[in-house]
């Protein structure tokens, strides 16, 4: 019996020496990084366990994305869609068209994955070119979400030529869902960050500080690469601008840039250069940052009067032709860098 007592003694002791050496140990960085939905992903959290998150649980996540929202694997929900066939969505693809429902009417159809031929007659589609040539008016009778519904978890067009892009919203929302999985395993301190659509929690505790994040100058020949540097904690921010992602007409050499507007079917620079939105969520502000950037800076300050849970900097040009920013009250809190 008395050895059998020691025993359990020194069984305690360890047990015990082991938690008092884990409580006092730091937790380590781990970090993901890859390439997803043609852009890069970057993962960084702390952790006491080793590699808590797996790799293989990133990618199912992508490989779901890719599976309901990829415009170029033919075999995806919404390719099968845009062709015109039938099909029994998915619960991604029904939550993603519901959020998407709610934030078309928030920003007054300036956000709009209906736009899916537009993107293709300007040339930043799947397919480069349609059969409608120049007919914009025609392309422009199959836009407007307010035209699809889903019946019996199947989508139902007014207007059978409309095509779905979901690019506005899938990002954000896809760095959304990592984060819950982040959350679901007792990680509280982590970025992600999926081609600039970000999500922070907690410290960056190597740093000893909040997450730093960075809003790019869009003036590309500028030494100065960053226009703005800022903390963030529990937030979700994203950016849109069109100094990257545009393209010139061979022969007429017009400038068309990638976010359309979808009122008016055009592609073509506002003065606002860059739109950056902080909100609670990543999928709404990479739909708000889309929906200020279609429009003009008179459009984009009327909407974000309407939409008081998100906060807002503009880098935009004047009426003087000069680089200028606004920003509502709320973001200024974020600044590192005045």
């Amino acid at each position: 019996m008395i050895l059998v007592s020691n025993f359990k003694k020194i069984i305690f002791f360890l047990i015990f020496f082991s938690f008092i050496v884990s409580c006092e140990s730091e937790p380590k960085s781990h970090e993901l990084a890859g390439s997803t939905f043609g852009t890069y992903y970057k993962l960084k959290y702390y952790s006491y366990q080793n590699n808590i998150i797996r790799q293989t649980e990133i990618d199912s996540i992508f490989e779901k994305f890719n599976n309901s929202f990829s415009t170029y694997q033919s075999n995806s929900t919404i390719s099968k869609i845009n062709s015109g066939q039938n099909v029994q969505l998915d619960d991604l693809f029904l939550d993603i068209f519901y959020k998407s429902k709610t934030l078309y009417d928030k920003t007054n159809g300036m956000f709009d994955p209906s736009i899916g031929l537009l993107l293709e007659y300007y040339g930043f589609g799947p397919e480069k070119q349609t059969s409608y040539n120049s007919n914009i008016n025609l392309i422009m009778q199959s836009v407007g979400f307010n035209k699809l519904n889903i019946v019996n978890d199947q989508l139902v067009k007014k207007n059978i030529s409309t095509k779905l892009d979901f690019n506005a919203i899938a990002k954000g929302y896809a760095v959304d869902i990592i984060s819950k999985l982040l959350n679901s395993k007792d990680i509280y301190n982590y970025l992600i960050d999926i081609g600039g659509e970000i999500r922070s929690k907690g410290m960056n505790l190597e740093k000893n500080s909040f997450w730093t994040v960075a809003i790019n100058n869009p003036d590309l020949d500028s030494n100065k690469k960053f226009y703005k540097i800022l903390q963030l904690n529990d937030k979700s921010i994203a950016t849109s601008g069109n100094y990257r992602n545009y393209r010139i007409d061979s022969i007429t050499n017009k400038k068309y840039v990638h976010t359309l507007n979808p009122l008016n079917g055009k592609s073509e620079q506002t003065d606002i250069l860059s739109a950056s939105v902080v909100a609670n969520t990543c999928f709404q502000a990479d739909a708000f940052a889309t929906a200020l950037m279609a429009g003009n800076f008179n459009d984009a300050k009327e909407l974000i009067k309407k939409n008081n849970l998100i906060q807002v900097y503009l880098i935009y040009v004047n009426s003087e032709n000069k680089v200028s920013d606004y920003y509502t009250d709320g973001f200024s809190n974020y600044f590192i860098i005045p």
